[in-house]
């Protein structure tokens, strides 16, 4: 009986420390970038990180989803809590085919920064659209009526029956070419946009201010969905240094 209990008292420390490593916040890597708090690798189970901030790891590429539209990450600038995307519909093609346009919700963690102009995208125009910026699309194996692109500065208003077109689509750019014919386009696409993220909830400000990361979802130790400051001794209701009555 002594050695059991002697045993039982080695041991106990390691499981302690296992329950509560698994609390902790994992990091990893896509495609090069590394993936880490606030963001988190999607399909991996529960981990910390703000809500619309899961990356998909798609063929070693790193896949955001924003309103429910795939975009590849670029780049995190944990710094600057800032983050480039570029849609997939537009990468790496001289004849973009785009199919959303990006408004963003103002409670959302992720939110386009001033950095950014915008470029409107023209499908299927009937006749000629008479700007002096709009930009035809020439060479475009998709086409079957004009393709047209015009830049920020144009004051478009986004709505395609106004220029005589079946749809209109508004997207982000970091760079926006002067004159956007297909050669520049591609690389002002392919450059993608910038947001920055943050969590505008209260509960997780007061998380992250007493050293804590904040988690979203399954919360493993107390069962149930919700909310978990995940802090050095493990997961805790609202932040660290508060701990549940037994």
């Amino acid at each position: 009986m002594y050695h059991l209990l002697l045993l039982l008292l080695v041991l106990l420390p390691f499981a302690t420390a296992d329950a509560h490593a698994a609390a902790f916040c994992n990091n990893a890597t896509c495609g090069g970038q590394s993936i880490a708090y606030p963001f988190w690798l999607a399909n991996s189970g529960p981990n910390c990180g703000y809500p619309g901030l899961g990356v998909s790891c798609n063929e070693n590429t790193p896949i955001l989803d924003v309103q429910f539209h795939q975009y590849r990450v670029l780049r995190i600038d944990y710094a600057n809590r800032a983050v480039s995307l570029a849609d997939v519909d537009a990468w790496n093609t001289t004849c973009p085919r785009l199919s959303f346009s990006l408004s963003v919700d103002p409670r959302s963690s992720l939110q386009l920064t001033p950095s950014n102009s915008n470029l409107t995208l023209l499908y299927n125009c009937k006749a000629g659209v008479s700007r002096p910026s709009a930009v035809k699309l020439d060479g475009c194996p998709e086409q079957s009526m004009a393709w047209y692109v015009l830049p920020d500065d144009d004051g478009a208003t986004g709505d395609a029956r106004a220029y005589g077109c079946e749809e209109a689509v508004t997207t982000p750019v970091l760079m926006s070419p002067r004159r956007p014919a297909n050669p520049s386009l591609r690389e002002a696409l392919s450059g993608g946009f910038q947001m920055r993220y943050d969590d505008r909830s209260e509960r997780c400000g007061a998380c992250e201010q007493s050293g804590g990361r904040c988690r979203y979802g399954r919360i493993e130790e107390h069962g149930g969905t919700g909310f978990a400051c995940v802090c050095d001794d493990g997961a805790n209701k609202l932040r660290c240094g508060m701990y549940y009555a037994l």
